[in-house]
């Protein structure tokens, strides 16, 4: 399992959508526009898709704004 996250436009650090799936689900996803995610880091949304996503399967904590 692993965390879908995307990186932040403003401070340049991945932020997690709050979405947790196994390789085979993420790989499988449509690249279709996702609901935006409110940062932790900049406080602004972030439109994103799949495209602009990764797996994160390191388990490191997730940052705190």
């Amino acid at each position: 399992m692993g965390a879908i996250v995307i990186r932040c436009p403003t401070t340049n650090q991945l932020v997690p959508v709050g979405i947790e799936m196994d390789n085979d689900s993420f790989k499988s996803l449509p690249n279709i526009a996702a609901t935006p995610v409110r940062c932790p880091l900049c406080g602004q949304e972030h439109a994103w898709s799949k495209d602009d996503a990764i797996l994160d399967t390191t388990g490191r904590p997730a940052p705190h704004g």
